[in-house]
């Protein structure tokens, strides 16, 4: 008698059927499919189009007029208030009564009843929602009122908060056991039974009911002695695929594999954990709901606290900016060539910048849960999504086209058009001395957040010819970065348009892989190339002799 809807797929999947809405009970069912389809996309837009994708998602949840759209909406900001796991809820018209169920991973509905014709029913839903347990409720078990190793008295008022959900989550405290932590290659100085973290602040809500689900907070680490860090701290929470490499699985072998001077460059973890979904104990487990990888990919909760550092447009000066950007090419450079790992989700919102230690601000390339190991995972379900941020996305991969060679392939070369549009980005919206980012996306640009994918890939297009679409962009280039775009960002533009150009002729003839590199643009787009039209030497990064590395794809 229950249905469900995994939440996973996002092409090739009958949404209508696996919306897990009885077609009977609702007629626009295929509405909420649809847009639980755009909410649970893999792309996603942390910054730019964040905002205008939130207000189309209410445009369309809201005055559809349906209770169990409107019942959807309201899970979805309880999941994203105070890290809840899973959200019960039921739909009333007139005597029929629907009970329903949402987490990250699973929309279940349960077959409707009439309580004028089965009360007993009522009464026991009512008495089991009413009177269940915080924790069975759904709320994060690891959050709570206050901290555990307290050195003050334990009160009775203090041990009944426990037992109720936390009235706010800033203020509140996540406490994980030590022994969980998977951050095996860094010994740490903390001697706790568990890793206790004070919320400060929002960093970033979710937007979507089904899907990673990112949320992100500012944090403090409180020590045995009850004292909180002076350095502040950023703890993530995500629900990746199960099949995805962990993020930091992707850091501990990268600082593995690469110079010690690149470890400035990439985020320091203090804490890194992952629940199942049998660990946290969901109940969608217990429904005997009939799965498969056809209809279903299982998601973990993941958890990571690291090091707070400064955006991209908090760099206060040019030079700063540049040097940041620089870092970053240089590092994700090193990281695919020796490491053996893709970023695959560049943007202005993970270029960040490092003031640790008192030293030079550095570049630091973060958020690496969307990365892969290079020639690893090919096959695996999680494959199929597009990934990136969508005003950094490359062409290629907005709208392959029906010609394109190896169109589910996220190359190196992606990642490198990717830098140039958040170059461009930065340039039309940075306010460096006031260290903001614009609110409002510069008219020309507004099409780079479209979830229209033409219109996406044509304006990204049309941008890269010379036309008046650039120079309206450039009209209103920002104080601070004329020289970044006399120098780097005309330059890397036609280096750009040449590798589409030769792409293009390439795909026409049908050329073969053994005799064109479609991986580079037969050479025209590569790291050296990169460098050599922005006039910048790569450093060298070590001692060690290294033999030249075959050309990945």
């Amino acid at each position: 008698m229950i249905s469900a809807s995994s939440g996973t797929q996002c092409h090739g999947t009958d949404l209508a059927a696996a919306s897990a809405l009885p077609q009977a009970q609702v007629s626009n069912g295929s509405k909420l499919a649809q847009t639980l389809k755009r909410s649970r996309e893999e792309t996603q837009c942390d910054g730019p189009g964040r905002q205008s994708k939130r207000q189309r998602l209410e445009e369309e949840l809201d005055p559809i007029g349906s209770s169990l759209l409107q019942l959807a909406s309201l899970a979805r900001g309880c999941l994203a208030s105070t890290s809840r796991l899973w959200v019960t809820g039921l739909v009333i018209d007139d005597c029929k009564i629907t009970a329903t169920y949402f987490d990250r991973n699973v929309v279940a509905c349960a077959a409707p009843f009439h309580f004028d014709e089965e009360p007993a029913k009522l009464a026991l839903v009512i008495y089991a929602m009413s009177m269940c347990s915080r924790s069975a409720a759904g709320f994060d078990p690891h959050l709570r009122s206050w901290a555990s190793h307290t050195t003050g008295s334990v009160t009775a008022a203090m041990e009944r908060d426990l037992e109720r959900p936390v009235d706010d989550v800033v203020g509140s405290f996540f406490e994980f056991p030590s022994q969980i932590d998977e951050i095996q290659e860094q010994p740490s100085s903390i001697s706790s039974p568990v890793h206790c973290f004070r919320v400060t602040g929002w960093i970033h809500k979710p937007n979507e009911l089904i899907g990673r689900s990112t949320m992100v907070y500012k944090i403090q680490r409180l020590s045995e002695d009850n004292t909180v860090s002076k350095e502040d701290f950023v703890l993530k929470l995500s629900w990746p695929p199960e099949s995805r490499a962990s993020e930091i699985e992707v850091l501990k072998a990268l600082k593995r594999k690469l110079p010690k001077r690149l470890h400035a460059h990439l985020p320091n973890v203090e804490f890194a954990t992952t629940f199942t979904a049998e660990q946290l104990s969901l109940p969608w487990l217990r429904l005997g709901l009939e799965l498969s990888p056809e209809n279903h990919e299982a998601r973990v909760l993941r958890v990571l606290a690291s090091s707070y550092y400064d955006k991209l447009w908090e760099a206060g000066s040019i030079e700063v900016f540049k040097q940041a950007w620089l870092d970053c090419v240089e590092c994700h450079h090193e990281a695919w060539k020796r490491g053996g790992v893709l970023h695959r989700d560049l943007s202005d919102s993970n270029i960040m910048i490092s003031r640790r230690g008192g030293g030079e601000p550095r570049g630091l390339l973060n958020d690496w849960d969307m990365a892969s190991f290079v020639g690893a995972g090919k096959g695996k379900s999680s494959a199929h999504y597009r990934t990136g941020t969508p005003p950094f996305m490359a062409l290629d991969l907005i709208d392959p086209t029906p010609l394109t060679v190896h169109p589910k392939e996220h190359w190196y070369r992606h990642d490198l058009e990717s830098f140039f549009y958040i170059l461009v980005w930065a340039a039309t919206h940075y306010n460096l001395k006031e260290k903001t980012r614009d609110k409002e996306i510069h008219p020309s640009l507004l099409p780079w957040t479209s979830e229209d994918v033409k219109s996406h890939a044509l304006a990204k297009f049309s941008f890269l010819r010379p036309d008046n679409r650039a120079m309206i962009a450039f009209d209103d280039i920002k104080p601070g970065f004329e020289d970044v775009l006399k120098d780097w960002i005309n330059p890397l533009r036609k280096l750009i348009k040449a590798s589409r150009e030769s792409y293009g002729v390439a795909l026409e003839c049908e050329t073969p892989s053994d005799v064109f590199d479609y991986s580079t643009c037969g050479g025209v787009l590569t790291f050296e190339t990169f460098m050599a039209t922005i006039k910048q030497t790569p450093r060298v990064w070590d001692n060690e002799i290294h033999l030249p590395s075959s050309s990945r794809s």
